[in-house]
């Protein structure tokens, strides 16, 4: 048992210190925007509260502990579809032409490093610290023109990704949960044994399951 208890605490707590973490920096990462922020909060929700149900559950009920578990780990894989999902959405969106998103001045010319670039492309950002600008400018999204273009592509599908990802980690985390039932099982002493496992019997040594 030790051999499993260590390693599971020592991964809700890092679960628990790396969500939190994470919902610091959402509030900065890919521009702070609201839709991606929710979904950052509302992931690291699921995440703690299914590995923490997982846990609580690990003596008291196998079955259940097993299905918190499986959905903590599908929660904790939302991040690679959505990464997927962004990898092709900014090329659908690069085609389509017709999206922007909203950049500081001094984000601009952080990615720029350029002065002169950055005026000539947006005359509204033209100060003497520009590293210290925070007028918003619309930047067009593509991956087509450059770091700033790709950049801007990502920032306006990132928060899209995230809870369409989301919602199919859910939507098949429970259709797969409903349709292995049968390979639940039950705890009996420090034994996880079938569901259709009966204590009262005695079971033969020479059997060879037994």
């Amino acid at each position: 048992m030790r051999e499993q208890t260590v390693p599971g605490y020592t991964c809700i707590i890092l679960l628990i210190i790396g969500n939190v973490s994470g919902g610091i920096i959402s509030r900065r990462a890919f521009g702070g925007e609201i839709n991606a922020q929710s979904a950052y909060y509302i992931l690291a929700i699921m995440l703690i509260f299914s590995a923490l149900m997982g846990y609580r559950n690990v003596k008291r009920n196998t079955r259940n502990h097993r299905k918190w578990m499986l959905r903590s780990v599908v929660y904790f894989s939302v991040v690679i579809t959505a990464r997927l999902i962004m990898l092709a959405s900014r090329l659908i969106i690069s085609n389509i032409g017709t999206y922007y998103s909203l950049w500081r001045c001094d984000e601009v010319f952080f990615v720029l490093k350029n002065e002169d670039t950055l005026v000539q492309r947006f005359a509204q950002c033209a100060s003497s610290t520009p590293s210290d600008n925070g007028l918003y400018v619309p930047v067009h999204a593509s991956v087509h023109e450059g770091k700033l273009g790709t950049a801007s592509a990502v920032r306006v599908v990132q928060g899209m990704a995230l809870w369409v990802a989301t919602i199919i980690h859910m939507a098949l985390v429970e259709v797969y949960i409903r349709s292995t039932e049968s390979a639940n099982h039950q705890r009996h002493g420090f034994v996880l044994e079938a569901r259709d496992f009966d204590s009262s019997k005695t079971y033969s040594p020479r059997n060879s399951y037994w």
